[in-house]
């Protein structure tokens, strides 16, 4: 909330006080050569590294002292720097800077920052202060989060913040090391479920108020920008998180009503922000697999590596691997042979920052489970490794797959079908599954209007234990595309500008990003590489598709222990990562986990990340199911870019 900057305060004294009355206003070398009592310290030129030591200076003394900074227009008071504060100067203003999406060198410790206060706001601004010292704060404030105030002295308004450190703070909230910290096994006990059909435990800590409340913030994050789509097919809500880039990026969520696509919205954005980068460990372990070995570690060939001939590309963000390259590691538990194993740090996390470590492989967020238990969580993770394994077999292999009828009692799914009709898509339901054995559906909608310009093909896919959950997922993200289609610039330069799309036709290596893989589809000259998603296949139901379909699940513990078994019985394992941030764990009950499943076909954006080579079912598989007459050659696969958005 904000409101007028009008408050009155005493005036400062020159020293350092002891106790309640005026507070004296210091400069930084004053505040650094101070040991004991409270002040505020005025900073109208500074740098990050001067916030490192301010902060590392007021936690190891018995002070406490109240920053004053300027930038720009804005006055920004707090947090207090005390021992044992929630928050330092450091993590406030890395969450602060890093909401402007990437345009301020935020890590840079020589960054300088200044600005001049309003002597017509200086009352208001010494008031403040006096806020964040009372001895006697507001009961209702969170103890595990910084109080900090700022003043917009251009408009002569001021808005307060509680901060937290999120994913910790080098300075005053280090985290431990992932080495040290023991791992606990996957799954942790029985999960009983109070109705089967619903493979999510009941979290009344999760309303959307208290999501809201906790992590959106414009100013702070970790969710900058909560937005909504009113022409959707549903309502759809997006959350943006500070993550210091230059794209947007964040949870998106489509329901019946805004307050729960919000609410969705909000836990896909905690999923992304803990999958991007270390929250809850301090990676030290460096080594090379080499040296690790298979009974400690992944080996990384498992995954599935580049094509060599893409080495060196601009659009390339890994090097050759070899087993002596020394990397980053993080450790996971195996489902599969219950026992911890060291994954790579940028196959657990899809965003880890640094030219100092160097990633073998491209990884998505493929994989990335949020759960109100550690299982829930790995559960869905594995879902959706097993919809983009499905999808992206049938892709690469271009083998066709039988029809499914849409439920004729689903009315979501026929409500979102007549929906696509009426912009001129008809909708075909398609059966991908493969030996995961978790019902996989593509939902594939084309153009058969007459506007010579419509985009012609949108694809989604969808995998769950109940197939009429996959199918309602497929259904509602291809159909928003189909719906979202016009807003997406077809200028020139635009993402769906058919002259820069054309010559991706030619030359894949253009195709880069999520934007290019999904616009080359669109066009018409496409339209022969999917031609095998329309082959004329028997059609059948979901009740003939998947007989008894879904299973009861009394426990989800036991639902995950039990996919965990039949992958093993396909030659596959299950290794899961924590990425679970400590505060949102603990004060929502709420968990990340990475499920990584070598051997899966990994979903990877920019064609020269594709990641096909070494992997043995892309070619084996399609012939145990019969869509293909013999075992494939990779040289003979068509690879060309996916379509997936």
């Amino acid at each position: 909330m904000t409101r007028p900057a009008t408050a009155p305060a005493p005036a400062p004294a020159p020293a350092p006080a002891a106790g309640p009355g005026p507070v004296p206003v210091l400069d930084a070398t004053a505040a650094l050569a101070a040991t004991t009592g409270r002040a505020a310290v005025l900073l109208t030129r500074w740098t990050l590294g001067l916030a490192g030591e301010l902060s590392r200076h007021a936690l190891h003394r018995p002070l406490a002292l109240v920053p004053v900074r300027y930038d720009g227009p804005l006055a920004v008071i707090g947090p207090v720097l005390r021992p044992g504060g929630p928050a330092c100067l450091v993590c406030t203003e890395y969450q602060r800077l890093a909401t402007a999406g990437g345009r301020v060198p935020w890590q840079t410790p020589k960054l300088t920052l200044a600005g001049v206060p309003s002597p017509a706001l200086t009352p208001a601004v010494e008031a403040l202060v006096h806020d964040l010292l009372d001895p006697d704060p507001d009961p209702d404030r969170d103890p595990d989060a910084a109080v900090v105030h700022i003043v917009h002295q251009g408009r002569g308004t001021w808005s307060t913040h509680h901060v937290r450190p999120v994913g910790g703070c080098d300075v005053c909230h280090p985290l431990p090391s992932d080495t040290q910290t023991p791992l606990a096994p996957l799954p942790r006990g029985p999960r009983p479920l109070p109705d089967p059909a619903v493979l999510r435990d009941p979290n009344p800590r999760t309303t959307g108020a208290a999501l809201r409340a906790a992590l959106h913030d414009e100013r702070f994050g970790p969710v900058r920008l909560l937005r909504r789509s009113e022409d959707s097919a549903f309502s759809l809500t997006s959350a943006l998180v500070t993550d210091g880039r230059t794209v947007d990026d964040g949870g998106h969520g489509r329901a019946r009503t805004f307050p729960d696509s919000e609410r969705i919205a909000l836990f896909e954005a905690v999923e992304r922000y803990a999958g991007m980068r270390p929250t809850g460990r301090r990676t030290d372990l460096l080594a090379s697999f080499a040296e690790l070995g298979p009974d400690r570690a992944l080996d990384p060939a498992r995954l599935g590596l580049p094509d060599p001939a893409h080495h060196g590309h601009p659009a390339s963000p890994t090097v050759p691997y070899t087993p002596d390259l020394p990397l980053h590691w993080v450790h996971g538990w195996s489902l599969t042979h219950r026992k911890p194993t060291a994954v790579p740090e940028h196959v657990a996390y899809w965003d880890v920052p640094g030219p100092d470590r160097p990633r073998v492989v491209y990884e998505s967020s493929n994989g990335c489970g949020l759960g109100n238990s550690p299982e829930e969580a790995a559960l869905y993770g594995l879902f959706e490794v097993a919809e983009r394994d499905a999808f992206l077999m049938a892709w690469y292999a271009a083998t066709p797959l039988r029809r499914i009828h849409p439920p004729a009692d689903d009315t979501d799914t026929l409500l979102l079908a007549d929906r696509a009709a009426a912009a001129g898509y008809r909708l075909l339901l398609l059966d991908a599954t493969n030996d995961f054995a978790v019902p996989a559906v593509l939902a594939v909608c084309r153009y058969e209007g007459g506007h010579p310009d419509a985009p012609r093909m949108f694809l989604a896919a969808g995998a769950h234990h109940d197939p009429r959950a996959a199918i309602r997922s497929a259904v509602a993200e291809v159909v928003t595309n189909v719906l979202e289609a016009p807003h997406r610039s077809s200028a020139t330069g635009g993402p769906r500008d058919p002259g820069r799309l054309r010559p991706m036709l030619e030359h894949p290596e253009l195709v880069q990003t999520l934007d290019d893989h999904v616009g080359l589809s669109t066009l018409p000259e496409a339209a022969p590489r999917l031609e095998f998603l329309f082959a004329d296949t028997p059609a059948t139901t979901v009740e003939a598709a998947w007989p008894g379909a879904p299973a009861p699940v009394p426990d989800l513990s036991g639902l995950l222990t039990h996919t965990v078994g039949r992958l093993a019985r396909a030659g596959l394992e299950v290794i899961t990562v924590d990425q679970s941030e400590p505060g949102l764990r603990d004060r929502f009950g709420l968990h990340c986990v990475k499920v990584v499943v070598p051997g899966a076909l990994p979903m990877t954006f920019g064609h020269v990340n594709r990641r096909t080579l070494g992997l043995s079912r892309l070619l084996d598989v399609p012939h145990r199911l019969g869509r293909t007459s013999r075992p494939l050659r990779h040289g003979e696969l068509p690879l060309h870019p996916h379509p997936f958005p």
